[in-house]
């Protein structure tokens, strides 16, 4: 019975790590129509894990908008499991919400106490997209970025 009960401590000791250790997927997610995000990651080897870049670019009809990202509720905070990155936009209240059990979709939208209120993006797995020149910049800035395309 104590080796059962250990076998399932140390395996659910296991997944709480790695699911602690993960952040904001990069890749392309789509939302709908001509929706489509781009979530970006530059990690700076001589730093600490943990501290990576992360940067938005969003595409519709009416253009784009580029923005770093900032983690404004880590795992941490919500027993792990979701984790919310604001845009770094001087306006606005924007923010990407990605649940630890659901790796493949985020959630866009208001962040409204703490959740984000907005729509559901799914990655797609098949896409290939390379960084634009002004995503490449966000993610080589040191200061927040927010840059609007139309």
């Amino acid at each position: 019975m104590k080796l059962i009960a250990a076998i399932v401590v140390s395996i659910f000791s296991a997944n709480l790590i790695s699911l602690t250790a993960e952040a904001l997927e990069e890749g392309t997610y789509w939302g709908g129509g001509s929706r489509y995000i781009t979530i970006a990651k530059k990690t700076d080897t001589a730093q600490k894990e943990g501290d990576e870049r992360f940067c938005y670019q969003g595409f519709s009809n009416n253009g784009s908008l580029i923005a770093s990202l900032k983690l404004t509720i880590p795992r941490y905070q919500t027993g792990i499991d979701y984790e919310v990155y604001t845009l770094q936009d001087p306006e606005n209240n924007l923010a990407i919400q990605q649940y630890a059990f659901k790796r493949s979709e985020i959630i866009f939208g208001s962040l409204v106490g703490r959740f984000v209120k907005g729509t559901v993006y799914k990655r797609e797995e098949n896409l290939i997209a390379g960084r634009s020149p002004d995503l490449a910049e966000c993610l080589n800035s040191n200061k927040p970025y927010f840059k609007i395309k139309s």
